[in-house]
């Protein structure tokens, strides 16, 4: 790991603004050996590894015709995209 990276993001006085890091940034600077992209990539994956799951979940309820485990599923990735991408919105 990359202490530079790590110091610049745990730092109070930081010069990195994570709410201006795209990800296009992220992926370019996995090319340049950025620490900071290394972090925001695993971070990154860490959002997505569930999101996925639920989503592979639905489609397989709903190829088992099981309705009560589809609808459960939907309204769990529901409130997990909410709390991802509106939530934010209303905190800051």
């Amino acid at each position: 790991m990359d202490l530079i990276g790590f110091a610049q993001i745990s730092s109070f006085t930081s010069t990195v603004n994570s709410k201006t890091f795209g990800v296009n940034e992220v992926f370019s600077g996995l090319s340049a050996f950025n620490g900071i992209s290394y972090i925001y990539l695993g971070i990154m994956v860490l959002i997505v590894t569930p999101i996925m799951r639920v989503v592979l979940l639905i489609f397989q309820f709903l190829y088992e015709r099981n309705r009560l485990y589809f609808i459960i599923s939907v309204i769990v990735l529901f409130n997990m995209l909410f709390a991802l991408l509106l939530l934010p919105a209303f905190i800051s």
